[in-house]
C-alpha cells in the first residue's frame, strides 16, 4: 500500500506542471484576444455596417486656371453631381475625393505662389460647417442633413476658403495651401464618394473639365 501511495504521489507531481502551462497558455489567449478586440473592434464593427447604397451622377464639371490665357477665378470652378436614386446620404458621414489635374495656391492668397500639377481634393464630409458660406447658399438643398434622391450637390473651388476648413487640397505633394482650388480645362478628373464610416466607395466616376465661361 504504501508503494502505491507513493506512486500515486509521484504521478500527481507530474501531472501539476502541466496543468500549470496549460491554464497559463489559455490566460494567454484569453487575453491576446481581449487586446486584439479592444483595439480592432471599431474597424470591426466597422466592417459589419452595410455601405449606402446610391446611384450619383457627374452632371459636369467647369474649371480653369487664375493665370494667361483664361483667367479663370477659382470660384468660377464648379462640379455639378446629383443624387440619382438610392438611400438618402447623411452630410456628416460623406466623404469626397477628386483627383486630376489642377491648381491650387501655396500659402495664402493673395501673397502666396501658385502652383499647377496633380491635385487631391478631399472633402471630409458634406456639412455647412468649415467651408465658405457660399458652400450653403449652392446648396439649400441639403439643409435638413441629408443628401436625398434627386438633389443636386455643388462644389466650388473656393469652399475650402475657411479658417476651420473641412475642405483640403495637395497640389504636387504639397499640402500647405489655401484650400481652394482650380481644375485644368479639357483635362480628365476622377471623382469618388465614399462613406467615411465603413470606408468604402458608394460611387465613382470620371468627367472631362470644360472651360468656365
Amino acid at each position: 500500500m504504501a508503494k502505491q501511495n507513493l506512486n500515486i504521489a509521484q504521478h500527481n507531481c507530474g501531472i501539476s506542471p502541466v496543468l500549470g502551462v496549460i491554464i497559463m497558455v489559455l490566460l494567454t489567449v484569453i487575453l491576446a484576444g481581449i487586446t486584439v478586440s479592444a483595439v480592432y473592434s471599431d474597424d470591426m464593427l466597422a466592417s459589419l455596417k452595410p455601405t449606402p447604397v446610391a446611384n450619383i451622377d457627374v452632371v459636369s464639371a467647369e474649371g480653369g486656371f487664375p493665370k494667361y490665357p483664361n483667367y479663370v477665378k477659382y470660384e468660377d470652378n464648379f462640379v455639378h453631381m446629383r443624387h440619382v436614386a438610392g438611400e438618402p446620404l447623411p452630410l456628416d458621414s460623406i466623404k469626397i475625393e477628386i483627383n486630376g489635374c489642377g491648381s491650387a495656391y501655396e500659402g495664402v492668397v493673395p501673397h502666396g505662389t501658385l502652383h499647377t500639377g496633380d491635385i487631391h481634393i478631399s472633402y471630409e464630409n458634406l456639412n455647412f460647417d468649415g467651408k465658405d458660406s457660399d458652400y450653403s447658399s449652392n446648396n439649400q438643398v441639403l439643409s435638413d442633413g441629408m443628401w436625398s434622391a434627386g438633389e443636386e450637390l455643388v462644389l466650388n473651388g473656393q469652399d475650402g476658403i475657411s479658417s476651420s476648413s473641412t475642405v483640403s487640397v495637395t497640389i504636387n505633394g504639397i499640402t500647405n495651401t489655401s484650400n481652394n482650388y482650380g481644375l485644368k480645362e479639357e483635362e480628365i478628373v476622377s471623382i469618388k464618394i465614399l462613406d467615411r464610416k465603413t470606408k468604402r466607395i458608394i460611387a465613382e466616376s470620371e468627367c472631362q473639365v470644360t472651360l468656365a465661361e
